[in-house]
């Protein structure tokens, strides 16, 4: 064995150990975003486990050019909910809810909507509505059929 081929073995394994050397961190790295995401995503259905919501009442109230819908629903999970990430829809169409719209337990400045608190949404409807939706961060959903005429 010569000293070429010496040389070029010693070649090779130095190589060989700069590419192990930068590859290792490029893994590292990708390992550890992946173990964030997984632990993201476990957090995530922990909440959608611990997270419910009931519909306590729709009412319309009918009025000269158009009624008042009001919604209120209690959380009864034991996750904190986010009121503006909770969603209204009326007779399938989607309700844009500003924050004078809602009240958490009285209070309109609330944006979080915690465990046993109710959370009541007022909006201007033009017709009584046959169904309602009311849909939180969560995914969780409850669809109204019966909404009571305030007289």
């Amino acid at each position: 064995m010569g000293f070429s081929t010496s040389g070029a073995t010693a070649i090779i394994f130095v190589g060989v150990l700069i590419a192990v050397g930068l590859a290792y961190p490029v893994v590292q790295t990708a390992h550890d975003n992946r173990m964030t995401a997984i632990d993201d995503r476990d957090d995530r259905m922990l909440d959608l486990r611990n997270a419910d919501f009931a519909l306590e009442e729709a009412t319309y109230e009918a009025g000269d050019e158009s009624g008042t819908l009001t919604v209120t629903a209690t959380n009864t999970g034991s996750t904190t909910l986010s009121v503006p990430a909770t969603d209204l829809l009326i007779d399938g169409q989607y309700t844009a809810l500003s924050g004078d719209d809602t009240r958490v337990d009285g209070s309109v400045d609330r944006e979080t909507w915690q465990p046993g608190e109710e959370l009541s949404i007022t909006v201007a409807a033009d017709d009584h509505p046959d169904r309602i939706k009311l849909v939180t961060e969560h995914g969780l959903a409850i669809t109204e059929t019966e909404v009571d005429d305030v007289e």
